[in-house]
């Protein structure tokens, strides 16, 4: 049962009430799934270990099998993307099939001096007449932004001057002040034909589909699934972004897929963390696998410890760049006696996963970050009994072997010596501006 809550707005959300409410409408006869069309899923992830460097292209199976949904399409190809960078292969794929009918249309992310993170990105505004990004929203929410000066309630970490953050009796905060250049559009998910999606973890980049970084991704065929993301999308296309978003309460978003049941959640408004990643991290009895970019969630942190202390097995696999995190919830958990491997790659762990009992899998877009829940356009998948649980678990032991055990007490650093591949590939990795030799770790 899908339930929509609906708060009263002011006169400008009308249209997109009555528009949402009108695709719900055609659900009945344009998106339900029918008898002679088989849903299925694929879990497909993406080996840190597989190129020594960023590539521009498509030789991963999350590229490629993206590549063979874009150029299958036949009415309609939408798109929800950070950004884009290298990946001439996947834009040809779009043009192409913009020229031969198919509408294209997409939403990316823009922080509030109107730019994006990756470099290609100016190519999906200049090809395609009908791409819009989150920058009006985030200039308007950006005087919001800056926090104020409150009385430190524990002790500051010596010589960060970022909010503090107090948890379990000890205090975090960033290195610097913080300046807010607006939320982040950070889904990473394709609409094709209103009945495929491709979404998870990885951006269309050299790093991402290009396959430098571990990654997961999902490919559906569910007309069901495509319905919401789709409604999720026009939101956004038509302006609603972030905590603007309308509450569109999309709840028990569930479907049964081949045996698997499927559940997703969009934030901010979906309550990702409280209503799908903890309470299945509390159901936990045997193991928890988390595999994450940054984890700095107070709450999803501490369930992490309850788990283990009731006999839970679990292992968190982190990224080197997030370990230096001022907020990290890493050295907590490791406190607590859960083993935490940060990686030494060259590549990032940029994985949002997590595999629970060896047979639940949590992917999606979203870092276990408060932000990622509660700020940021993100979506997340929980897939209860995947049929993929054997391979993901190969893949996770794999990860977590390549990692040395030294690197459970300590943190390598992300461009050095330390990491794999890292002084050698050409890209910024813990972004401090210095590249290969000349980074100070190299």
């Amino acid at each position: 049962m899908t339930i929509h809550n609906y708060k009263k707005s002011p006169i400008t959300s009308v249209f997109l009430i009555v528009s949402l409410f009108f695709l719900s409408c055609q659900s009945t006869l344009v998106y339900g799934d029918s008898e002679n069309i088989k849903p299925y899923i694929r879990v497909i992830t993406n080996s840190p270990h597989l190129f020594s460097s960023p590539q521009n292209n498509c030789n991963t199976e999350i590229c490629s099998e993206l590549l063979s949904l874009i150029t299958k399409s036949e009415k309609t190809i939408d798109f929800a993307v950070y950004g884009l960078r290298g990946q001439d292969d996947i834009l040809d794929a779009l043009i192409d099939a913009q020229n031969r009918g198919v509408m294209v249309r997409g939403v990316i992310d823009k922080d509030t001096s109107n730019q994006n993170y990756y470099s290609d990105t100016h190519l999906l505004e200049e090809r395609f007449n009908q791409v819009r990004s989150d920058y009006k929203q985030d200039k308007k929410t950006s005087r919001y932004s800056n926090y104020k000066n409150y009385k430190d309630k524990c002790v500051r970490p010596s010589g960060y001057k970022g909010p503090l953050q107090c948890f379990e009796g000890k205090g975090y905060a960033s290195r610097e002040k913080f300046s807010s250049k607006g939320d982040i559009m950070h889904n990473k998910f394709f609409i094709v034909d209103n009945k495929y999606v491709w979404t998870g973890s990885s951006n269309i980049s050299d790093t991402g589909t290009g396959g430098y970084n571990a990654n997961v991704v999902a490919s559906l065929k569910s007309e069901f699934i495509a319905k919401y993301y789709l409604i999720e999308f026009e939101q956004m296309f038509n302006g609603y972004f972030h905590r603007a978003k309308k509450k569109l309460k999309k709840k028990d978003i569930e479907v049964d897929i081949d045996g698997q049941e499927v559940s997703l959640f969009f934030s901010p408004q979906g309550y990702a963390m409280y209503r799908g990643v903890i309470p299945l991290i509390r159901e936990s009895k045997e193991s928890i696998d988390v595999s994450v970019f940054f984890l700095t969630h107070k709450n999803v942190s501490k369930e992490l410890v309850l788990a283990k202390q009731r006999g839970v097995s679990v292992r968190v696999i982190l990224d080197a760049t997030a370990a230096t995190n001022g907020y990290s919830k890493h050295n907590y958990l490791r406190e607590n006696g859960i083993p935490v491997k940060v990686e030494n790659w060259g590549g990032k762990m940029h994985m949002k996963s997590a595999l629970i009992d060896n047979k639940h899998l949590i992917i999606g877009s979203m870092n276990w970050t408060s932000a990622g829940e509660s700020k940021n356009d993100e979506n997340t998948l929980i897939i209860r009994n995947t049929k993929d649980a054997s391979s993901y678990k190969d893949f996770y032991n794999e990860m977590w072997d390549s990692i040395p055990d030294k690197w459970l007490k300590n943190d390598p650093m992300a461009e050095s010596i330390e990491s794999g591949s890292s002084c050698g590939d050409g890209i910024d990795n813990d972004f401090d501006g210095a590249v290969d030799v000349q980074d100070k770790g190299c």
